[in-house]
């Protein structure tokens, strides 16, 4: 039983892992490709854009690019960590908070550029960043609490 859970747990992690690496190289191509993917849905779509919407569009997914890359960096750290079995560390609290802070400035940015659109998808991946933002808050003050207990266990013994 403990071999399976120790099994179970290493696989667990490392496919977390697996997975946001996967995530990451992914959100990577579209970066790149995202003038070339724009014209393609624009041509392949009944969507009339102008011009300038279109080079809103496109600053907008470069600038939100960037905090999504970053939180899924520190997401691919935190679950390498946990992997090996440094879970309750001070790194762990900082990526936590790195992906909080990430995630409300996408919220903001998100916010700000539905002003430039006609949907109400935008507020809605405003509202689950937002959440985001909480979740990561709790868990690094969580994460906080437990390295300080950690750290005060292991001075006495």
């Amino acid at each position: 039983m403990n071999k399976l859970r120790k099994l179970l747990k290493f696989n667990l992690s490392h496919m977390a892992c697996f997975f946001i690496s996967v995530i990451m190289l992914v959100v990577a191509v579209i970066y790149v490709a995202l003038p070339w993917l724009i014209d393609f849905y624009i041509e392949n779509t009944a969507v009339e854009i102008s011009p300038n919407s279109q080079k809103v569009m496109i600053s907008m997914l470069y600038s939100i690019g960037v905090p999504t890359f970053i939180t899924l960096a520190m997401a691919w750290l935190l679950t390498m960590n946990i992997s090996r079995g440094k879970s309750f560390i001070m790194k762990n609290v900082t990526y936590l908070r790195v992906v909080s802070i990430c995630s409300v400035v996408i919220a903001v940015m998100v916010l700000f550029f539905s002003t430039f659109l006609t949907s109400f998808f935008p507020v809605i991946i405003t509202v689950i960043f937002l959440l985001l933002a909480l979740l990561s808050a709790v868990f690094a003050n969580l994460f906080q609490t437990a390295v300080k207990y950690k750290e005060e266990n292991d001075l006495t013994v």
